[in-house]
């Protein structure tokens, strides 16, 4: 779109001859305006009303955008990098697609806002003011395919993808959206591990095998499905021992079972291979049960 093209229905002393780079439009009122494709990189919009602009696809490199108003605005697949957006109001924005590597969202607000497929890297979020209806999700996907462009080395490209996630888990946890922070924690964790596989040597294999454990058993201490799967499996497999090879009756055994990986067997089992797996049921279940416990726990203080 060209300059003659776009338009400022609210602020008769602006035209479009004011828009473009290092220009000067703090507190401008640019409300509704339709300024697609534009390019402000390095402009001051400081308190300017940007409310209901259309502003997709524009490049707003380095602009300072501190505390303006871009309620409901359009930025979809705009450039935001480095760009200072802290303090902005963009609740029930369009940010869908944008690239907003180290820009600064800061005290932010970005309630109900479309964030999603951005890109995020070195973005500050802090005190960043989210809802529920705030939709932005993983940024793994758009960061692979950023940093699959570039020359930097495996082991940085997951350290990139792990900040990124330790931004949104923190920003998550702040506003109270803990079901989003556990996932952005397990996609943090996810990353490290892939990170300490890239190093290779015997640390990063070790801590990469300890970080796949915790995953597997303890879901990264937030993710109950793990600790629950591996419980249900060590008690079924358990009664089924019990009624196979213990002459239990199906009901005895899953009775048995339940006691025994609760607390200790109700009674002395069968010689054999029963007595084995009753040694080991009671042992890992106990150890499940504080596993479940120290998770259930963790959930609440990501």
């Amino acid at each position: 779109m060209s300059n003659h093209e776009y338009e400022i229905p609210n602020d008769d002393d602006l035209s479009f001859e004011d828009v473009g780079p290092n220009a000067s439009l703090r507190e401008a009122d640019l409300s509704d305006a339709h300024l697609e494709g534009a390019d402000l990189s390095d402009a001051n919009l400081s308190l300017a009303n940007l409310s209901g602009a259309n502003l997709k696809g524009s490049n707003l490199e380095r602009a300072n955008l501190s505390q303006a108003n871009i309620l409901g605005g359009d930025l979809s697949g705009a450039t935001l990098l480095d760009a200072n957006l802290s303090g902005a109001e963009l609740s029930f924005a369009d940010l869908s697609e944008a690239d907003l590597k180290d820009a600064d969202l800061s005290e932010a607000r970005i309630r109900d806002a479309d964030l999603s497929n951005v890109l995020l890297g070195d973005t500050n979020l802090d005190d960043i003011i989210m809802s529920r209806g705030t939709n932005i999700h993983s940024p793994n996907n758009r960061l692979k395919q950023f940093l699959n462009e570039s020359d930097i080395s495996k082991q940085r490209q997951y350290d990139v993808i792990a900040r990124a996630n330790h931004e949104l888990r923190e920003a998550f946890s702040e506003n109270g959206l803990l079901n989003q922070a556990r996932a952005a924690r397990v996609r943090e964790r996810s990353a490290r591990r892939k990170e300490a596989k890239a190093e290779g040597g015997w640390k990063g294999n070790f801590d990469w095998a300890i970080s796949r454990l915790s995953s597997a058993f303890t879901g990264y201490g937030v993710q109950i499905k793990p600790i629950v799967g591996w419980m249900i499996l060590l008690y079924s497999l358990s009664a089924v021992v019990y009624w196979h090879w213990g002459g239990m009756g199906w009901g005895s055994s899953m009775y048995y079972s339940v006691v025994t990986f609760t607390t200790s067997p109700p009674y002395t089992p069968p010689t054999g291979l029963p007595s084995v797996v009753a040694g080991v049921e009671t042992f890992a279940g106990t150890a499940a049960i504080v596993f479940l416990g120290y998770i259930l726990g963790s959930r609440e203080r990501i």
